[in-house]
């Protein structure tokens, strides 16, 4: 394969990248968080909008394509990253399929299947004509994939060897074992040109599982503003926030999705933490599918003890809710190296965090925050009160938390480790 030289921002001819992230299509997950087509230009509050950001401004030209079950619009420009935003029709055999599994009243009867169709519907939803026409009409010089764990990885694959032009991916928290397509992926991982990786337990997957060339990963984690997320003292963020500084608060930020972030199992623990501790409350950022589930869960268990905020657009709305806390509190079976993590460390705030993923890797028993192990209850409980117990929420604490999160977390570092990556495809020198 031709290699093309990797150009500066300051280029008149920058490369062109092509940018797919995780969902089949829009409708699959941003609908669930009440974010359209045509507000999507406005939303950027995930990990993928500051990865791109560092792109668009360092690397390249993003264009972000979206796979749509109906477009509202063909082509908007992100307010924020600056990158060019494409809405496509899905392939008309994955629209069929996906009215049919989705819309009539029973179809709640044919949830048994969903893995069967989930996988199906990942290889159908980006093998379209039009996606396709665009791709080949547009010739971008990389492509860039939220994850391989799904057919729509292969798809996209089987287009960079036909357009002639490297893929590059990263993992976002999928583990082996739920796989779609996993025959396939033991031969098409490996395909992959360049591979960030959320942390050391999955570069070894790669490595040893799916035989990977170590040269051709990197570890990444989602760039945090350390500008947005800073320290703040607790009373002033709690007048802003016009909550009760007398009170001590753990921190919940992320998808209500219970069945993979064990929100009601977190109440449950809480319910107990509350009865030694009088003073806590415990508050939690976000919504989703099982958003009702997990309100109704608090109000039984705890009321008054249990606050809901929704999700909070501005990042420095979060940032004051990070500086009351005592901790940030997750549970998670699966994760890669969430950015919420990041966040926490910018704001100074220690994690206390189930030992998944990436995980592991960020949080240092002790120094940057205290782990357990993944589904045992006992030993979150009992985590949890000795960090209540003995937490020093002090200057330099908190202080050293930040010092860490910048060399680890902020945007310098992290676009070092995108350029690194990008710089490779484009010039095997660099290997």
């Amino acid at each position: 394969m031709e290699r093309l030289p990797l150009l500066s921002s300051n280029s008149t001819n920058r490369i062109k990248i092509a940018f797919f992230d995780y969902p089949d299509v829009f409708e699959d997950f941003y609908t669930h968080y009440s974010i359209s087509q045509t507000t999507f230009a406005d939303w950027d509050n995930t990990a993928n909008h500051a990865w791109l950001t560092i792109i668009q401004e360092k690397i390249g030209d993003v264009t972000w394509y979206m796979n749509v079950i109906k477009p509202e619009t063909s082509e908007i420009v992100h307010t924020k990253v600056g990158c060019k935003i494409r809405f496509i029709k899905s392939s008309l055999l994955h629209r069929m399929l996906w009215r049919l599994f989705y819309l009539p009243s029973f179809a709640w009867r044919w949830q048994r299947f969903y893995r069967f169709y989930a996988t199906i519907a990942s290889y159908l939803s980006p093998f379209s004509y039009q996606l396709s026409r665009r791709l080949f009409l547009e010739k971008p010089d990389v492509i860039f994939v939220q994850d391989y764990c799904s057919g729509r990885y292969d798809v996209l694959l089987f287009y960079a060897y036909l357009l002639n032009i490297p893929l590059i991916t990263f993992h976002s928290g999928s583990v082996s074992y739920r796989y779609l397509g996993k025959r396939i992926k033991k031969y098409s991982i490996s395909k992959a040109d360049y591979i960030f990786s959320s942390g050391t337990q999955e570069t070894g997957n790669l490595i040893n599982n799916y035989k990977v060339p170590p040269e051709n990963t990197a570890v990444i984690r989602p760039p945090i503003n350390m500008n947005v997320y800073q320290i703040m003292e607790k009373n002033l963020a709690c007048k802003k926030l016009g909550i009760d500084p007398t009170r001590r608060y753990l921190l919940f930020v992320g998808r209500f999705e219970d069945g993979v972030k064990r929100i009601t199992h977190m109440i449950h623990v809480f319910q107990k933490v509350s009865e030694k501790f009088q003073d806590v409350d415990f508050i939690l950022i976000g919504s989703g599918l099982d958003e009702h589930l997990i309100k109704s869960r608090a109000n039984s268990l705890i009321p008054g003890r249990v606050f809901f905020t929704g999700w909070l657009k501005e990042d420095s709305q979060k940032a004051l809710y990070y500086n009351v806390a005592e901790c940030l509190w997750l549970a998670s079976w699966r994760e890669a190296a969430p950015a919420v993590i990041g966040e926490s460390f910018a704001c100074g705030t220690p994690v206390l965090s189930s030992r998944v993923g990436g995980i592991p890797d960020l949080v240092i028993p002790n120094k940057t925050g205290w782990l357990f192990e993944p589904g045992d209850d006992i030993e979150m409980l009992e985590t949890l009160c000795t960090m209540l117990e003995i937490c020093p929420r002090n200057a330099e604490f908190r202080e050293n938390i930040r010092n860490y999160a910048e060399n680890l977390v902020s945007f310098r570092a992290i676009g070092e480790v995108l350029k690194s990556g990008f710089l490779s495809v484009f010039d095997p020198k660099t290997n």
